[in-house]
């Protein structure tokens, strides 16, 4: 692991933990997001570590400015996410099998709890360079195949850097586990804070 991955692999670990205390404020019952494995990989192979083509996948969406722009995408297979929203509205397991409105309106709030903690995570990590804050906007529900998925999230933010920060993330709630993907497409700029050695500060421009 190089030292800019352990870096931050420990941003990712500390905005679970800040993600996990949200979360359960807001549920009101024991909730914990736990990182499993942080990758950064080419932007063209992102799709690909989503899930199988052939199968849909489900995500929400953040478009990001501020200290650093790009986007944040909270993505499952298509099971995996009725799943959790199960588990948050409260219900038995596979009572979901359709995305309605509450299913959907469940997992956006979850993943605007979640992305703005790990944002504010880093923002908090690039010190003075962070203290303009980062700016999410509301999330966006996605449900299709990967490469359909990851096309839509790169045409809202074509200037991202060539890299993806995928964080293999669990969910706990209640003890139940759910498994689903943290995608962090940061613009070059926003690359070359995080990752000084990976991108030279002047792409892009």
């Amino acid at each position: 692991m190089t030292p800019d991955n352990g870096r931050l692999a420990a941003l990712f670990h500390h905005g679970a933990d800040d993600a996990s205390h949200a979360l359960a404020k807001w549920l009101g019952r024991p909730a914990t997001l736990s990182v499993q494995r942080l990758d950064t990989l080419p932007i063209e192979e992102a799709a690909a570590v989503m899930g199988s083509s052939d199968a849909l996948i489900c995500g929400c969406a953040m478009r990001i400015d501020g200290a650093i722009g790009g986007l944040l995408l909270l993505a499952s297979d298509d099971d995996a996410g009725l799943s959790l929203a199960d588990t948050l509205l409260e219900r038995p397991a596979g009572t979901s099998t359709a995305w309605g409105d509450l299913e959907r309106s469940a997992v956006v709030e979850t993943a605007n709890i979640v992305g703005c903690a790990y944002l504010n995570a880093i923002c908090a990590a690039l010190g003075p360079a962070g203290a303009a804050g980062i700016l999410p906007s509301p999330p966006v529900f996605l449900r299709d195949y990967p490469e359909a998925v990851m096309g839509a999230v790169l045409m809202e933010q074509p200037l991202l850097s060539d890299i993806v920060l995928l964080a293999r993330t669990e969910f706990r709630i209640d003890g139940t586990p759910v498994s689903c993907g943290l995608v962090f497409l940061p613009d070059a700029a926003g690359l070359a804070a995080l990752m000084p050695s990976a991108v030279d500060p002047g792409a892009g421009t």
